[in-house]
């Protein structure tokens, strides 16, 4: 495995951990009143997290031997097939073109805000960032509204003000998924299980990973170390703002509050991000895979 590769999967691990899964909602259970006395189960929270997307990796690693097998190879030589990098040629260009898409202007009509009451237990500071992460779905229409320029100012500020109703309403959705997880037992093992499985169709990084990892050809062990490895740098962040928790206590809402609005603020760009980086790896790979000696590609050997 080459330096490049470490280096990839280090950025894609560090995407994965803008996720809803694992930075939003431990940034929200952190911030709850109780959180002095939930330290210990947040941390419980991550270890779930991560089992799951370690589970699901060993799943996709062992398709792709499998495949390979079939095929008379190594699981690398899946990738050496034409027709797949075809596709990821025409797969990473339309991610491409898509991730530069204006947001701006996007939105329907106003929705009027709701002001009930707070969630009983929950922070009354927290407010709307469930767009957040790097591979959250309701960030993925429009959240980006408001964040660019020109156009007309009505249209802008309809789309910032759907964008945040959208956000505030996933919001107290889950808050009311983590109130209950809180106060059950096992709780937040199956609140870890939910938001692992409704990430599942916005895995982009996390397939990108897998994907380098199968093409590099270091074999199927190595890979599922690989695999650790790449959790474990996806929950630092959140792991860090545990240990600082428990470390500061009331002293980390301000950073907290902050981490928060950023989080609400960047959503609408974190998802163009996502998709862009990952079809440029996509395109890259697959346009040294066709073309690795024409003059005119910048990937090829």
């Amino acid at each position: 495995m080459t330096p490049e590769t470490f280096v990839q999967l280090g950025v894609l691990a560090l995407i994965d951990s803008t996720s809803i899964g694992t930075l939003v909602i431990p940034v929200w259970l952190l911030m709850r009143r109780d959180a002095g006395r939930t330290t210990g189960k947040v941390a419980t929270y991550l270890g779930a997290v991560g089992v799951f997307y370690f589970a699901i990796g060993l799943l996709l690693l062992s398709g792709a031997a499998g495949l390979g097998r079939v095929l008379g190879g190594g699981a690398a030589s899946v990738f050496e097939l034409p027709a797949v990098q075809v596709l990821m040629v025409a797969a990473g260009a339309g991610m491409l073109i898509w991730s530069f898409k204006d947001t701006s202007l996007k939105g329907g009509k106003p929705v009027p805000a709701q002001s009930g009451p707070a969630q009983a237990g929950e922070d009354a500071g927290v407010a709307g960032a469930a767009a957040a992460g790097a591979g959250a779905t309701a960030s993925a229409t429009g959240a980006g509204a408001g964040a660019g320029g020109g156009g007309a100012g009505t249209a802008t500020g309809t789309g910032a003000t759907a964008s945040v109703q959208r956000s505030q309403a996933t919001e107290h959705r889950w808050q009311r998924r983590i109130g209950k997880a809180l106060h059950s037992r096992g709780g937040l093992l199956g609140l870890a299980l939910l938001a692992g499985v409704l990430e599942l169709p916005t895995m982009l990084p996390y397939l990108a990973a897998v994907g380098l990892l199968t093409s590099s050809g270091i074999g199927w062990s190595a890979s599922a170390g690989m695999l650790v490895l790449y959790c474990l740098v996806m929950l630092l962040p959140a792991a860090v703002l545990v240990l600082a928790r428990g470390l500061l206590g009331k002293r980390l809402d301000g950073p907290l509050e902050r981490l928060r609005a950023w989080l609400t603020k960047a959503s609408g760009e974190a998802v163009l991000w996502i998709v862009g980086i990952v079809g440029f790896l996509l395109l890259r790979a697959g346009l040294a895979g066709l073309f690795p000696d024409a003059s005119w590609n910048p990937f090829g050997g």
